[in-house]
């Protein structure tokens, strides 16, 4: 009966079907991870997880942008003020800041030109 009782406990024997074995392996965990990565509505669900991530990872990048301006140096518009481009709004989160002609920082199209010039 001893015997009997730890045959038991031994795991099921090897499929024949192997290859159905690692299907049915690989089908069980895509259906957990679909169930983890559509999201809980509580705290610990993936999407409330990465979102602040997600934020900071978008900021640190664009912070690493080069200003680039469409316009030429100190261009002025038919008012007499430096021209804007303002950036189109792709998603509500953008935050781009417009961009002036009287920019300092910037990198400007006649720069640009003058360095292919070369």
């Amino acid at each position: 009966m001893e015997t009997e009782s730890q045959i038991r406990k031994l795991p099921a024997a090897p499929s024949d079907d192997a290859q159905g074995e690692i299907l049915l392996l690989v089908s069980d965990f895509a259906r957990e991870l679909a169930t983890y990565v559509e999201g809980t509505p509580d705290a610990n669900g993936i999407h409330q997880a990465i979102r602040p991530l997600n934020k900071l990872f978008t900021t640190e990048i664009r912070v690493t942008a080069q200003k680039f301006s469409p316009f030429v140096r100190g261009a002025t518009g038919i008012r007499g003020g430096a021209l804007y481009f303002i950036h189109p709004k792709f998603h509500p989160l953008d935050q781009e800041s417009d961009i002036r002609t009287d920019d300092d920082d910037g990198i400007f199209v006649d720069q640009v030109m003058e360095m292919s010039d070369q």
